[in-house]
């Protein structure tokens, strides 16, 4: 039995976010009008730096799945992110702005590489293959409709570009309410378990 509409819309909507980090790309003129003293290597590395620190909970990704579970982490990941993505837009300390980049990635990482293995886990035969095509699509035009709904906020200021990340809450209400911790049966135990039975006795 394949899962719910809503379970299927809630797993693909992960897909639409993963390259929310790069929404504030456009904002970086005004970040060098508002920050004069910053340097500009600095200021362009806001939109990097969380790209990087990301690569620290994708690494730490396999351990903490496997102790708290996949959709446990998932939601984690999303409310981190939407909660350190916000920050920026109520404050004007770079530094601030600079940590709450680094959190963003942190979360990002937790959440980002289970967009397709939320697929794989919860769906079967044919249907299956359609969805994980379509994820590398929806990947591509979720990264396009946030970046435009970032040039339109542009014109209201810098600040308004970061309450984008507070999609990222309505993510993981859909993943909280809709989605069900996958079973995956650990075959390897099992096996493990086969073998250890089948081993002769010493007389």
């Amino acid at each position: 039995m394949q899962p719910r509409l809503t379970t299927t819309i809630s797993i693909l909507s992960l897909s639409t976010v993963t390259g929310i980090t790069t929404v504030i790309t456009g904002i970086i003129p005004q970040l060098k009008r508002t920050f004069p003293t910053v340097p500009t290597t600095l200021i362009e590395w806001l939109v990097t730096i969380a790209n990087c620190s990301a690569l620290i909970t994708l690494l730490l990704n396999p351990r903490l799945t496997s102790r708290w579970g996949l959709r446990p982490i998932v939601i984690s990941g999303l409310l981190i992110s939407a909660i350190m993505g916000l920050i920026p837009a109520i404050t004007t300390n770079f530094t601030v702005i600079m940590v709450s980049r680094l959190g963003l990635g942190l979360g990002v990482g937790l959440f980002s590489p289970h967009a397709i293995s939320l697929l794989t886990h919860s769906f079967t035969g044919d249907l299956r293959a359609r969805l994980l095509g379509y994820q590398t699509g929806l990947s591509a035009l979720g990264n396009a409709i946030l970046l435009g709904l970032a040039g339109l906020l542009i014109s209201l200021s810098w600040h308004a570009v970061f309450w984008l990340y507070g999609l990222l809450v309505i993510v993981a209400g859909g993943v909280a309410w809709f989605v069900p911790e996958p079973t995956v049966p650990s075959t390897t135990t099992n096996h493990a378990r086969t073998e250890k039975t089948q081993l002769p006795r010493h007389q």
